[in-house]
């Protein structure tokens, strides 16, 4: 699927701004050159420790918003039966294939360019969004084109709305905006009421596993409640 088009292209506003990926895009081509990357930053580290702790062997795992693919594979080295990845970026998609080419697992992953709040998804065991609700202003169709995808799973990492973590990730956000908009590389950003989540989580049938924080980062794992 082609990359989101700009609002005023479509006549709408659109689920996902084309800014997001083209931000995206230089960023995986500035790291083009850096080699292989063997970790993850801080917050992905946790969600990722979060997530072996339930044991992914024998797991189909979807990543809307997989990026270069490194959580996707450090799940199925760790014996995870197949990964998706979709991601705004073609950049961040071709890193993320060249990385599974590199590490022989090219067969357990399948990688697409696609809006994740538009593109159907087929179920999986866990949907992982890991930095990426936060992409997002209508996190409503994001969460209801992902929701249904999660058969057992449904894991995410966002930015905090809540007491003094929440006041400085709204700026923290703001500033990050400011910066990326004079470099010329906008990346808007959103910091979304975690309540509106966790009810939209409930409502499709979902309770809390594991919560954690990584500085203004929320982590949390839900479970489908059994029918």
């Amino acid at each position: 699927m082609d990359l989101a088009p700009d609002p005023d292209e479509r006549g709408c506003e659109c689920p996902a701004d084309a800014r997001i990926a083209r931000h995206f895009d230089a960023k995986a081509s500035e790291r083009s050159d850096d080699g292989w990357e063997t970790g993850l930053i801080a917050v992905s580290q946790r969600l990722s420790d979060a997530l072996m702790s339930l044991d992914p062997t024998g797991k189909t795992v979807l990543e809307p918003g997989c990026g270069r693919g490194g959580l996707l594979l450090g799940l199925v080295q760790a014996g995870a039966a197949a990964a998706t990845g979709v991601d705004l970026s073609s950049a961040a998609i071709d890193a993320a294939r060249d990385r599974f080419e590199h590490s022989q697992l090219s067969e357990w992953a399948d990688f697409s360019v696609g809006d994740a709040a538009r593109v159907p998804l087929e179920r999986h065991d866990w949907v992982i969004l890991d930095r990426v609700i936060c992409c997002y202003p209508d996190v409503e169709q994001l969460l209801a084109n992902t929701l249904p995808a999660a058969r057992e799973i449904y894991a995410f990492t966002v930015p905090t709305s809540r007491g003094w973590r929440g006041a400085i990730a709204r700026l923290d956000w703001w500033i990050d905006d400011v910066w990326n908009t004079f470099r010329g590389r906008p990346c808007p950003g959103y910091v979304h009421d975690l309540d509106l989540i966790e009810k939209r989580l409930d409502s499709a049938g979902f309770r809390l596993r594991h919560r954690d924080h990584q500085r203004f980062w929320h982590i949390a794992v839900y479970e489908r409640l059994a029918a």
